[in-house]
């Protein structure tokens, strides 16, 4: 290059200035009319002074522009690549070639180009504005009444929802833990015969111990008087929940209380009991499994609502697509998952609180709790073998309801998911990956196969060029622009190295006017009307271009590291000797994708990737990975193309070893979730054949408040203990 550009020239237009002259010519000056008034003679007198300056303009010669200073394009004359260390040297002369300056339609080009650029954001801009003008009733979730978050603009308003709900559930839960404890220690004195305020004592003052409990339940009630009505309205409407679960044995032990306060002497005798402390402790770890759904929420929605770049874990929705890129990878029905690049998340509180397989569990069981508690209540009518008249075994009938329905209470069922997604939160936090609710379970768990670029497995600083060889007579800066322009428009690994190289000086590159890659040899483009290819030496031979070096000159150049070639017109130009290295994250968690039974499938432009050279060097199974064609590239840019909204239950920073964790991470909750709902089957279906033998044994009264307690209390832990060994 000679250090010229578009701006060191000037042109005639641009000079077409000068100052105006002093005087006006004489054959100019106003001509007076006979009978013209002192406003007309000054009028004339001003229109041939103009007349005057224009014409001067045009005859006098410019003056320099001093105060202009023209825009320079940078020059890669002027800045230092750092090169000089990588050069192999030169073993003969050649005559180097004069460049061609950049001319006029290459500075159009590049300001078109950025002007489409701005046109996008533009219009990126315009889109949201015109979503945010349609302000009618925000749509509320399902949970809370709280408000979804459509806009960035309302990240206050939603923060400020998400902290009220959890001041509410926080002072529910406490509640709820002093009705509790205070109910635990009236069962367990007068279950063990403890040393005990006389007013309190069962056998000595039967209506105000059941009084006290009746009130403590009622309180209960009043402070989660929201599970309640949703829990007994979705039983009736068929759509019973966790909700449900909890709300039906304190509806049911509370109605026993009530009518118990009309004959309350009953509760002196041995076969008569209240349940009131487990009832309770269904609605506080309910309430303990909401807060910690809340708290999730709010962990998620400081971390993004920051500004970071988002990208969004989707799925392949097309199956002819998912096909095409996972054929002869797969022998099942492909779920291919990937990132998409995004600005804002959509549908963050639907997703936030989705429903979980513990809802599943629940719409299932608790009908079938409450139909088979009511069946053994009247069984006990004919079983039952204690000496009791029919006023106290019609009373017992409510209690045996009550001991059968919160025997199978299931304290565990609102944690059996939210306890193993918080520790999962946490961790996947650490690493910018968000996992928002149990929808990501649901969509991503099936996921055999992710479609992935070559840049995301090798992150900035893994791939570098090592050396440099110049063979042709092209010069070293017009060969390092032509190979760095062909690079970095084709999304090359080697994009972040010619960089480096260029110091971050982008705008020296030169437009690419189309290209093409050549699966498993390199990239094929015309920059400047000239043949570029950039490549293996495969690429090179199959183009028949001329001036490649001997294999054994190559291997010397290389060493054990990759050798890639420049060609321009037709004659190889530079030789780059590149180094590339795993990422210890990258190779651990594509190894941790084929051991969870997902295959990748990469789209790269570089001639030196193949499945040997992958498998080599991330010690993955050959058998696990796949190159994309190029012929399927356009609909690989379809897929994971920028978007400005999606809606998705995951989303991470971009980096693969984020983006492997959240998918295999959605396949281990779902297992660690079916192993707490099957812990809690378990313990329901067993707790309803104690129930059911201790009535056919008439002897349903040896089931004390205590033992219920302890019971669902150690199937709680066993839950927590047997889920923690499976993380």
């Amino acid at each position: 290059m000679d250090g010229r550009n578009d701006n060191d020239f000037s042109f005639g237009e641009r000079s077409l200035r000068g100052t105006p002259r002093e005087k006006a010519p004489d054959d100019l000056e106003p001509v007076i009319r006979e009978g013209a008034t002192e406003g007309d003679v000054e009028k004339a007198r001003r229109n041939a002074e103009l007349i005057s300056r224009l014409s001067g303009s045009r005859d006098k010669p410019p003056e320099a522009e001093s105060e202009e200073t023209p825009v320079k394009r940078t020059n890669v004359n002027d800045i230092d690549m750092g090169i000089e260390d990588k050069l192999i040297p030169q073993t003969g002369a050649f005559e180097r070639i004069t460049d061609i300056p950049y001319d006029l339609s290459t500075e159009e080009r590049f300001e078109m180009l950025r002007e489409r650029r701005e046109d996008r954001i533009n219009a990126f801009s315009l889109r949201r504005d015109k979503d945010t003008e349609k302000e009618d009733e925000p749509t509320e979730t399902r949970h809370q009444g709280q408000h979804e978050f459509e806009k960035f603009s309302d990240a206050g308003a939603v923060l400020e929802d998400i902290t009220q709900v959890r001041a509410n559930l926080t002072m529910r839960m406490c509640i709820l833990l002093f009705t509790g404890i205070f109910t635990l220690l009236l069962t367990l004195a007068n279950d063990f015969s403890l040393h005990l305020v006389t007013i309190f004592d069962k056998t000595e003052n039967p209506s105000t111990f059941m009084f006290t409990n009746t009130i403590l339940g009622i309180v209960s009630i009043a402070a989660s008087y929201t599970v309640i009505l949703e829990g007994i309205k979705n039983i009736f409407k068929g759509r019973a929940d966790c909700d449900s679960l909890a709300a039906a044995p304190m509806i049911i032990t509370v109605i026993t209380g009530i009518v118990t306060l009309f004959e309350p002497s009953i509760v002196r005798q041995q076969f008569y009991h209240v349940y009131m402390t487990t009832a309770i402790a269904g609605l506080f770890f309910n309430t303990l499994g909401k807060l910690m759904i809340v708290k999730r929420t709010e962990r998620n929605f400081r971390f993004i609502s920051q500004d970071f770049d988002r990208c969004a874990l989707v799925t392949v929705d097309n199956e002819d697509t998912a096909n095409k890129f996972t054929q002869g990878l797969l022998n099942d029905f492909p779920e291919l998952s990937t990132m998409k690049k995004t600005e804002f998340i959509k549908d963050f509180m639907k997703n936030s609180y989705s429903s979980d397989v513990a809802d599943v569990y629940s719409r299932k069981i608790a009908p079938l709790i409450l139909i088979i508690s009511v069946a053994v209540g009247l069984l006990s009518l004919v079983f039952e073998k204690a000496d009791m008249n029919g006023v106290e075994r019609a009373f017992n009938v409510f209690g045996v309801i009550s001991g059968t329905i919160t025997l199978c209470t299931s304290l565990a069922v609102m944690l059996i998911v939210n306890i193993p997604l918080g520790r999962a939160q946490n961790k996947y936090l650490q690493y910018s990956g968000v996992m928002l609710g149990y929808s990501a379970v649901d969509k991503f768990a099936d996921t055999n196969s992710v479609l992935i670029d070559a840049e995301q497995l090798f992150p900035r600083g893994t791939v570098d060029i090592k050396n440099l060889k110049l063979i042709g007579s092209t010069r070293i800066e017009d060969c390092i622009l032509y190979a760095s322009s062909l690079a970095c428009q084709a999304g090359s690994i080697l994009s972040p190295a010619f960089y480096r190289i260029l110091r971050g000086k982008t705008e020296m590159l030169y437009p690419v006017e189309s290209y093409i890659y050549e699966d498993g040899l390199g990239l094929s483009g015309w920059i400047e009307n000239k043949r570029v290819l950039l490549g293996s030496r495969e690429l090179m031979t199959s183009h028949s271009i001329e001036g490649l070096p001997s294999v054994a000159k190559e291997r010397e150049y290389g060493g054990d590291d990759l050798v890639l070639y420049l060609s321009v017109s037709g004659v190889v130009s530079m030789l780059f000797v590149v180094q590339a290295k795993a990422s210890l994250s990258v190779s651990r968690w594509l190894k941790e994708l084929g051991r969870n039974g997902i295959v990748s499938v990469v789209r790269t432009v570089d001639g030196f990737i193949d499945l040997d050279f992958l498998s080599e060097l991330f010690g993955a199974d050959k058998r696990d990975l796949k190159l994309l064609p190029f012929r399927f590239h356009k609909d690989y840019a379809k897929e994971t193309d920028y978007t400005p909204e999606v809606s998705s239950p995951m989303l991470c920073s971009g980096h693969f070893p984020s983006f492997a964790m959240l998918l295999i991470g959605t396949k281990r909750l779902k297992q660690i979730s079916a192993l707490g709902v099957a812990i809690q089957a378990g313990a329901c279906v067993l707790g309803l054949g104690i129930a059911l033998v201790m009535t056919v044994l008439g002897s349903f009264g040896q089931l004390t408040p205590t033992f219920v307690f302890s019971y669902n209390l150690a199937f709680l832990l066993i839950t927590c203990f047997a889920q923690k060994q499976r993380v």
